[in-house]
């Protein structure tokens, strides 16, 4: 029995006869027309070269990167004319070679072994010759091995992230600026992140703890900043969102009033510097564009000559308080808002009143007059020099020791069971850049004196009447 011939139709129309299994002579054919297809359709810049260093493939988007059409480099080696302006190897170059030990040659801190490809490198470089200001690149190059293992090719896949890479750009100087200003900055900062290392350490700081950014950044140990022994700093509360616990850890911490989710707080580092530091600190969380947070950062100001300046004040102001205590003549003080600032334990006595019940008053007029009026030390405060006389009249001068001083002696009815005699002497008070800040008055009791000069008068005007 003849076995039956099979025509078949090339492309041209031609019949000719074809034995054996159908469409096994076009397999290879199809096969690589099919890989073909799937190189141009990706939307990926690619090329294939051979084990000769020749082009197979260069896709469409490789032509549109590089703006050489493939049918001027298939067949040839000048795939380098894409990327660089002479001839030097590219990265499948390297790989069709066997020459990988040389990748670092050509590619020095741009390039990484593939994680996912055998045989495959991986490298991020500038290219200035493609497009108009250039193009940044990551690309990869594999290698393409038959179905027995022997290396036939390599393919070079190329990504364009100039977008990225600028953007990447923007952001790290804009992370360099801030470093900048934190780095300049006068005031004491570190930032940690999430993991409480350090991440910058300023020079304001280093001088501060004497701690150096090179041993602290990258480390959690900011804590040796301000404390003998390791505890959280308010940063580390701050980042752990355990903002509940920071009573037991410093007192007097209150919400910034600028600044939403800011602390402030200040507190006497006994371990900073010599003889301790008192500081005022601030912490702020640092979040991501998302809102996500992403760190915290601690600003530091050294107040202790402000600390040390209000403490003089202090033991200036207790010092005056002991003074005006101290006095064996009755004394009071008000402030520019005629309220009671001191009253002294001789006032207490002749008055009867209680500096308890006086001070942060303005009632000194109960001491001495059954209603409300002013006494010499208000009109003081008041600049109504020129009201003393109303008040006053026939019974005050100006001070022969004292500036801005009024004497005055008069009877005081309310005072005590039959009324007493005082002599009261009045005086500005003013501060070190000579603002008026209040006003004194002193009293002196002389209801003995006076009846003693009462008495001698009668006794010198009944003598008188005899003699006449």
């Amino acid at each position: 029995m003849k076995r039956k011939t099979v025509k078949k139709v090339d492309a041209g129309g031609s019949g000719k006869a074809s034995k054996g299994k159908r469409g096994s002579s076009d397999e290879p054919r199809e096969s690589a027309y099919l890989l073909h297809s799937i190189i141009q359709g990706f939307s990926i810049p690619a090329f294939v070269i051979g084990k000769d260093h020749k082009i197979l493939y260069w896709n469409r988007a490789l032509e549109q990167l590089s703006k050489i059409p493939m049918s001027k480099v298939v067949g040839t080696n000048q795939q380098w004319r894409a990327f660089y302006a002479e001839p030097r190897p590219c990265m499948a170059d390297l790989l069709v070679d066997g020459a990988a030990d040389r990748v670092p040659k050509w590619y020095e801190g741009k390039y990484s072994k593939s994680d996912l490809l055998d045989e495959a490198f991986e490298a991020t470089d500038f290219f200035p010759a493609l497009g108009e200001r250039g193009v940044w690149l990551r690309f990869t190059g594999a290698a393409i091995r038959d179905s027995r293992g022997e290396l036939i090719g390599a393919i070079e896949t190329l990504e364009d992230i100039t977008d990225r890479k600028k953007a990447e750009l923007t952001q790290r100087e804009g992370e360099q600026q801030l470093f900048s200003v934190i780095e300049g900055s006068p005031i004491p900062t570190f930032v940690i992140g999430l993991d409480h290392k350090v991440i910058f350490w300023n020079r304001a700081l280093e001088k501060l703890s004497r701690l150096p950014a090179e041993e602290m950044i990258g480390t959690n140990r900011h804590w040796q900043a301000f404390y003998a022994k390791e505890r959280p700093c308010l940063s580390d509360l701050l980042v752990d969102q355990t903002l509940e616990t920071i009573p037991e850890w410093y007192g007097g911490v209150a919400r910034s009033k600028l600044l939403e989710d800011t602390y402030e707080a200040e507190g006497f580092f006994p371990d900073l510097g010599v003889g301790g530091r008192w500081l005022r600190f601030t912490v702020s969380p640092i979040r991501s564009s998302r809102g996500a947070l992403v760190g915290a950062i601690e600003t530091l100001e050294d107040i202790t000559e402000r600390k040390e300046t209000e403490q003089k004040v202090i033991d200036s102001e207790r010092t005056l308080h002991s003074i005006v205590q101290g006095f064996s003549i009755p004394a009071f003080v008000i402030g520019k808002d005629r309220k009671i600032i001191y009253w002294n334990r001789a006032l207490e006595k002749l008055t009867n009143l209680k500096a308890k019940d006086m001070v942060g008053t303005q009632q000194q007029w109960r001491a001495f007059y059954g209603k409300e009026r002013p006494c010499m030390a208000d009109l003081l405060v008041d600049r109504a020099a020129d009201k003393v006389s109303r008040w006053y009249s026939g019974k005050y001068r100006k001070s022969d020791l004292i500036e801005e001083a009024y004497e005055a002696t008069d009877f005081f009815a309310d005072l005590g069971k039959s009324g007493r005699w005082l002599r009261f002497t009045a005086a500005v008070i003013r501060d070190s850049r000579g603002e008026l800040v209040g006003a004194v008055e002193t009293l002196e009791d002389i209801t003995e004196q006076k009846l003693a000069e009462n008495a001698l008068k009668k006794s010198t005007d009944r003598k008188s009447g005899k003699s006449s």
